[in-house]
């Protein structure tokens, strides 16, 4: 039908009864009491809010890792066991990342020990597929290179590296996961980048992918 409507609800405009896209359906806070009511439903709303971030943390501090799986039932594990502990509820987020970190710390001193004991390979990336494309092939390689040098620093080094120069975590933040002053992370940060960054400025094919930002 054509013309112009009488209906006095006529373009107005419609309510909608869903969240916005891009809002959360419920807070962190909630979740949080969801859980700790022991409510299965809150339960499997953090797995669905946070496990891709847990997953993509681990992989980034770890390597592409047959471990990783594991490694991030693991995180929840504590999570879920750990929940009371968490005074602010609205930092589950940061709480969550804590535990990551405290579990990649682990599972890397697992994986020099099984090294040192010679029960695993010498750190070659099991899960790589098979590419032929010229970029992507630098890009594995150096991805390669850049896995076996932090295999040389220690793990908070390694850690802290990964979470501001990888994973892109803003310092106020890295400063509450570690529970000390900005003034602390920041030199905590500088310190693991100038142990990482002279070894990939000494790598050819890694020193491409240093920048100025990398602190």
């Amino acid at each position: 039908m054509s013309g112009a409507s009488n209906h006095p609800g006529r373009g107005r405009a419609r309510m909608h009864l869903v969240p916005p896209e891009g809002a959360p359906e419920h807070s962190d806070a909630d979740l949080v009491r969801a859980v700790r009511e022991r409510s299965p439903l809150g339960a499997m709303r953090v797995w669905e809010r946070y496990s891709a971030l847990v997953r993509r943390l681990l992989r980034r501090s770890l390597g592409p890792s047959v471990a990783v799986e594991d490694a991030v039932q693991e995180v929840f594990l504590r999570l879920f066991r750990d929940i009371e502990s968490l005074r602010d509820p609205t930092v589950l987020r940061s709480f969550l990342i804590g535990i990551t970190l405290h579990v990649a710390t682990s599972e890397l001193r697992r994986r020099r020990a099984r090294r040192w004991l010679l029960l695993s390979d010498a750190g070659t990336l099991p899960d790589f597929e098979a590419v032929t494309d010229e970029c992507r092939l630098l890009e594995r390689e150096a991805l390669r290179r850049l896995y076996r040098l932090l295999d040389r620093v220690d793990s908070k080094r390694r850690l802290l590296f990964v979470l501001r120069n990888v994973e892109g975590l803003e310092l106020a933040e890295m400063s509450a996961i570690l529970g000390c002053s900005l003034a602390t992370t920041k030199r905590r940060v500088a310190d693991a980048a100038l142990r990482v960054c002279p070894l990939a400025a000494a790598d050819p094919v890694l020193s491409p992918y240093l920048t100025r930002k990398t602190r």
